[in-house]
């Protein structure tokens, strides 16, 4: 909500204007349209407030002052206070207000004058027409009473004893997550025994009721019931992740496995629409509502068990189901929370609940969820709690089972283990930042050590598919190629979303540094997915310096030899040519030549560049890019390359100079051999080539080149 032209109304010159602007922010902060949180941050809001009794009108005195008062108990906003000098303004302001309003002047300047809590334990909720707040449960677990509260001017000494653990807390707390877990939802005791049930049943040894098992949760459960709640319970994730154990060593994908990737993808599916949910802005409630679903935020009324919320609206308080966005006349299902029993639904089998007596059936759903807290204890409460997996976790543990299941050679085994991957790096990405391979917490170090397994995995999956036997038949050829290409590809990916290249010649395993590097030498791969080899080969740079350099050179080399190709077939071509690229590629065959030794492109390049030089009127850049491409023939270190350009000059020398031409013009016979008589040709051939200590050069040869020139 935009609250800055509002806010600037505060200090317009006419007091109906001011009056009526500073009634809407009440308003709003009185109805939980907005909280204290969002207006901390605007300054002239508090300028405006303390201008308020500047002006010669001042109504309202007693609502400005508790807004006041109500601001300065929040930390940020009391240091903005004080940086606009509040605390002078409302020194000088006390003496000349009514006595009943100076006790709220001392309350604001006592809060302005307190120094910032290390831990702040309560939050302030602005309460109108009356100048006091009330404090909201603590969202973070309170230490023990009894220890003394740290303060500027305490002196004892027992404080010292109890702030390395505090800087100690801080220091390793977590920050590599994203998104941790949900808020915590209820259920009710029909809930509960549903998943139990579930739950003893995938660890059957009957297959088929594992089977029957695995098919009700994809159809029924999952679709009854909140995702988180299967990470908030994680009985039913912990056997379907067993069951991807089972056998998974020899990689075969049996129906076992099947089944459970079907579920454990259909819980991936629905993770990412819930996380969706919590992190959509549109869907964000200043009230924070301890027993809907869809609260954005978690309730820390199911942890303590003994408080309420003070800010429900009437609509809530005569409502008998909760409010849930964009289910209109629909049970929210699987929360526990539903009043309405009579639903034709049946899927969560309340049937009871129409013989209820009229005094129970008017609860709200808030009361519903105390009497089910009642039926938990809190400290069961907690421990439940603490058993939750985050978002984090599961799709590590996820991936961590599934990858084994790569080695099969059934593909459509692979492409559904492949879905299942793929899905969990979604919610990885969403939940798991770069920080995870500096985090030093027990969270941060836990998911660094399992992310190093996985890709660990993945090497050797990618080592088994690329390793196979040669007397394989074609067909077990082509899965375990297309096996190799999709995790090259998952690899990669995974790569991307949380191992920055900076990062990976730390925190890479070397079996998958040595897949990598395999990876690099792909040119199939390469021409399929470039920019896929383009990661690899950035990720082999930082792992290991030496086997880049090798990848370097292998690419040169290839690009040489594809260069040679592609210039014998431009050369031998009839019609327009586009000699700068000719050029170029004449340049690459021959840096290529210690690979290809393919002799004959000498004599290609020697006629090209006599070609180029014999016109009357000839292009200087031609001229300049093939004297460079000649010269480096004649000054090629390996002596079958230079001999061989010798003779082809020479060869071309005595065609245009020889007696056959004499009857031809001088001009024109001679033409051809304009390119040798440059000076810098001349020097090559008369200080180096001639003074070679090559036989061919330095005989027969040396005399027929002094002749001719």
């Amino acid at each position: 909500m935009e609250l800055s032209p509002l806010i600037k109304k505060i200090g317009h010159s006419l007091v109906e204007i001011r009056v009526r602007a500073l009634k809407s922010i009440l308003s709003k902060l009185d109805h939980s349209l907005i909280t204290i949180t969002d207006i901390v941050q605007e300054k002239m809001l508090f300028v405006y407030l303390l201008e308020w009794f500047n002006f010669p009108e001042v109504p309202m005195k007693e609502e400005v002052l508790g807004l006041l008062l109500t601001l300065a108990k929040h930390p940020s906003s009391a240091q903005m206070l004080r940086d606009v000098g509040a605390v002078d303004f409302l020194s000088q302001l006390s003496p000349t207000i009514e006595p009943r309003l100076r006790a709220v002047i001392d309350g604001t300047l006592d809060q302005l004058f307190q120094l910032p809590e290390l831990l702040p334990s309560h939050s302030a909720v602005y309460s109108h027409g009356a100048c006091s707040t009330t404090t909201t449960a603590p969202t973070i677990v309170s230490v023990d009473d009894n220890v003394p509260k740290m303060g500027y001017f305490h002196k004892s000494m027992h404080c010292s004893t109890n702030v390395p653990p505090q800087k100690i807390a801080v220091r390793e707390s977590v920050r590599c997550l994203k998104f941790s877990v949900f808020p915590w939802l209820t259920l009710t005791n029909t809930d509960r025994h549903i998943l139990s049930s579930n739950e003893s049943s995938l660890g059957s040894s009957n297959p088929n009721m594992v089977r029957t098992t695995c098919e009700l949760l994809c159809d029924v459960i999952m679709q009854d019931f909140p995702a988180e709640i299967f990470l908030q319970r994680p009985g039913i994730v912990k056997n379907l992740l067993l069951l991807l154990r089972l056998g998974s060593g020899k990689g075969e994908v049996s129906y076992h496995h099947s089944s459970a990737l079907s579920c454990l993808r259909q819980l991936c599916v629905g993770l990412k629409r819930r996380l969706r949910f919590h992190q959509d802005p549109g869907f964000y409630s200043a009230k924070q509502d301890p027993v809907s679903q869809n609260s954005s935020f978690s309730n820390t009324q199911e942890v303590r068990g003994n408080q309420h919320s003070q800010a429900s609206s009437p609509a809530a308080e005569c409502s008998s189901r909760p409010s849930v966005v964009g289910r209109t006349g629909q049970r929210a299902r699987g929360d526990g929370q539903d009043g309405d029993a009579a639903s034709d639904s049946g899927s969560s089998h309340r049937g009871w609940a129409t013989v209820q007596a009229p005094e129970q059936t008017s609860r709200t759903p808030a009361d519903a969820a105390h009497m089910e807290l009642l039926d938990l204890s809190v400290k069961d409460v907690l421990e439940l709690q603490l058993q939750q997996l985050s978002v984090a976790q599961f799709a590590v543990a996820t991936m961590q089972h599934a990858i084994p299941l790569l080695k099969t050679e059934a593909l459509h085994a692979f492409h559904r283990v492949l879905e299942l991957l793929c899905d969990a790096l979604l919610l990885l990405r969403d939940s798991v930042c770069e920080l995870v391979w500096d985090d030093l917490s027990l969270v941060g170090m836990e998911l660094k050590e399992k992310l190093q397994a996985c890709m660990q995995q993945l090497g050797d999956i990618l080592s088994f598919h690329q390793s196979h036997s040669a007397d394989v038949p074609h067909s077990s050829l082509v899965n375990h190629r297309m096996a190799y290409i999709g995790t090259a590809i998952f690899t990669i990916k995974l790569l991307q979303a949380i191992l920055p290249p900076e990062k990976a010649g730390e925190n890479l395993p070397e079996r998958t540094a040595a897949a990598i590097f395999h990876l690099c030498l792909d040119s199939s791969l390469g021409s399929l997915l470039p920019s896929m080899q383009e990661t690899a080969v950035a990720y082999l740079e930082q792992v290991n310096s030496d086997s880049h350099d090798i990848y370097r050179r292998v690419n040169r080399a290839a690009l040489w030899m594809e260069s040679t190709c592609n210039f014998v077939k431009e050369a031998q071509a009839e019609g327009e040519r586009n000699w700068l690229d000719l050029l170029e590629l004449a340049d690459q065959a021959i840096d290529g030549l210690p690979f290809h030794q393919h002799l004959p492109i000498i004599k290609e390049c020697v006629h090209m560049c006599s070609y180029l030089w014999k016109f009357d009127q000839p292009s200087p850049l031609l001229q300049t890019e093939s004297q460079k491409l000649f010269l480096k023939l004649l000054s090629h270190p390996s002596p079958p390359v230079k001999t061989e350009t010798y003779e082809c000059t020479l060869n071309l020398v005595k065609d245009c100079l020889g007696i056959q031409n004499l009857s031809r013009e001088k001009a024109a016979a001679s033409a051809a051999v304009n390119f040798l008589l440059h000076h810098k040709v001349l020097y090559e051939i008369s200080a180096f080539g001639l003074q070679d200590s090559a036989e061919k050069l330095s005989g027969v040869e040396s005399r027929d080149y002094k002749l001719y020139t």
